[in-house]
């Protein structure tokens, strides 16, 4: 029973997968509806699985690695099906997330401890969310709206989740990254895409 509790978190991972292929399939039929049944389940399921691996103290090599290709096979599946339905907007955060995955990458080489700030968790929610909205939006064209904010406010995020992770691989403190608390929505904004185009126009920066 100790070692069927110690598997629970690999069992819910694997039950994801199948979960995505199946709602891949079925969208692809014309099953909207059924498929996003499936695409929340998977949603759901990775919190869930994530739980259980801390109350169990249930970490493994194996599972770490299942997990990873669910989250990918999640992204991927819903990319494939959003870019068919010439959902073409949601490139932009995808490459952001590409662009913090590389980032990590760096940090890591360096043996850096990645920090998880509270935004990076939130962007990666509202990435779901926006990903959910634009499948519905395909059937339900009322969705589009939906969608559209939330695909202003997961880029946003994205954008702010990069210049704290490039701050901090150059070595700045959590307390040395700038603070937006105090400022306007639209003074963020403009903070953050100067920062980011600032880094992008001298990419070496980033690596060295």
């Amino acid at each position: 029973m100790y070692k069927l509790k110690k598997q629970l978190p690999n069992i819910i991972t694997l039950s994801r997968i199948i979960s995505l292929v199946v709602g891949f399939i079925l969208f692809m039929n014309g099953n909207t509806i059924l498929s996003l049944i499936f695409y929340i389940y998977g949603a759901i399921s990775d919190s869930i699985d994530g739980y259980f691996a801390r109350k169990l103290n249930a970490y493994t090599k194996f599972g770490q690695y299942l997990d990873a290709v669910s989250d990918k096979l999640y992204f991927l599946s819903l990319i494939i099906i959003l870019l068919v339905n010439k959902k073409y907007l949601i490139i932009l955060p995808m490459i952001m997330e590409l662009i913090i995955s590389i980032i990590n990458y760096l940090m890591l080489k360096k043996n850096k401890k990645v920090f998880t700030e509270r935004v990076g968790k939130f962007k990666t929610t509202l990435l779901i969310i926006t990903l959910i909205a634009a499948l519905l939006s395909i059937e339900i064209k009322i969705f589009n709206y939906l969608y559209i904010i939330f695909l202003v406010l997961t880029t946003y995020f994205h954008i702010e989740t990069i210049c704290a992770y490039i701050n901090q691989l150059h070595g700045k403190s959590k307390e040395n990254i700038v603070s937006f608390k105090d400022k306007k929505i639209s003074e963020r904004i403009k903070l953050l895409l100067d920062e980011f185009m600032q880094y992008i126009k001298n990419p070496i920066k980033i690596i060295k």
